[in-house]
């Protein structure tokens, strides 16, 4: 059992020595003043000589990799039966404000994270950040939030996702961004808005706006509850959708009453599916639409100019709505792409590139009816 070593702390289990580094630096870009960090590993009772001090070693050579962090460190072997058993009892025995843990991005045909990771999903009292890193370092934080987490009782875990991506917003050079998906029936609260310097909003499944939108230097924050459906949503299909970005998948405190965590992730064990970029291009016609701040002077012609670097526009306007202080520009662009992903990608790209549309929430509708293919 451990014994508590600071006010709050945040545990980091090692498994994966190269991990090791990536994942404390993560960790201390999540951390408050009042926390330190904890590299944590275990062993069992029974454990040989040999054995204690290869745990002390990875121990120490976790303190050794994070003394270049602004954060405290101080590292813990704990006795247990099994690694799932030690990682909880550390955090039932410390004041843990958060477990970030590694994961590989790939699930098997009776886990989502594994057995070992699902076991502490299922029963730990502390949140989680459940970690897919990236082939490159994070420079930017992607925050999606789809229409369930906006409606009453579906906002669990958004809280944590939110209060992590605004931390790990700190420690990034580039702003963050809120991604919206699915329905728009309600604007966003205030304090959504305020995450990042704009909204996107891609009214598709949330796996295709990240896939479309998503780029190797982000962190994606996705918001989850340790329920089947909220796993589903923010696991496996988020890991293929943008293979080589950071994945942090937030999990509100638990323990989860749902059994059968094995059923969390539709097709978990399978091969990602290929990707739709590769084909002869064809138009694709996307319907632009700026929800622009109250104090915003940005001009139907800015939104035509910017799309025009994307394809050939058409259909511009402005409109002030009855029931919304906020003005409106609309415009729709052509893309010739090789497919629709691939065409709000590039459209995307172009608004979020233009500084006229800060704190702008900007809405991609696909004409299926006029669209090529």
């Amino acid at each position: 059992m451990s014994e508590p070593v600071g006010e709050r702390t945040i545990l980091v289990p090692i498994a994966n020595p190269a991990s090791v580094r990536p994942l404390l630096g993560l960790a201390a870009s999540l951390a408050t003043d009042a926390d330190t960090l904890v590299p944590l590993t275990v062993v069992k009772p029974n454990a040989t000589a040999d054995e204690r001090a290869h745990a002390w070693n990875s121990i120490a050579a976790a303190e050794e990799a994070g003394q270049e962090l602004s954060t405290p460190i101080q590292g813990r072997v704990v006795e247990a039966e099994d690694v799932a058993e030690g990682v909880l009892a550390a955090v039932a025995g410390n004041p843990t404000s958060l477990v970030v843990m590694g994961w590989r991005g790939r699930s098997s045909t009776t886990n989502v994270f594994g057995r070992l990771l699902d076991t502490i999903v299922g029963r730990s009292v502390a949140p989680l950040a459940v970690v897919r890193l990236g082939t490159v370092p994070f420079r930017r934080v992607l925050l999606p939030i789809s229409a369930d987490h906006l409606l009453p009782g579906g906002n669990r875990g958004l809280d944590l996702a939110v209060s992590l991506a605004q931390r790990l917003d700190a420690a990034t050079p580039e702003p963050a961004t809120v991604l919206r998906t699915g329905e728009r029936e309600m604007h966003l609260p205030h304090h959504l808005e305020r995450v990042g310097d704009r909204v996107h909003h891609d009214p598709r499944r949330t796996d295709q706006a990240v896939g479309a939108f998503a780029r190797p230097e982000d962190v994606i924050v996705a918001a989850v509850a340790p329920t089947v459906s909220g796993l589903r949503a923010a696991t496996t299909h988020l890991a293929w959708a943008a293979p080589d970005a950071t994945l942090l998948v937030a999990i509100d405190v638990g323990p989860t009453r749902e059994e059968g965590l094995a059923d969390a992730v539709d097709h978990a064990g399978r091969p990602a599916p290929s990707h739709d970029g590769a084909g002869a291009e064809r138009p694709v016609r996307i319907v632009v639409t700026a929800r622009l701040p109250e104090a915003g002077d940005v001009r139907p012609d800015d939104l035509d100019r910017v799309l025009q670097t994307a394809g050939t526009t058409d259909q511009v306007m402005a409109w002030w709505p009855a029931s919304d202080p906020h003005p409106h520009v609309r415009a729709t662009v052509t893309v010739a792409a090789p497919s629709v992903n691939a065409a709000i990608a590039s459209v995307m790209v172009a608004v979020h590139e233009a500084p006229a549309f800060l704190g702008a929430e900007i809405t991609y509708d696909v004409d299926r009816s006029r669209s090529g293919g």
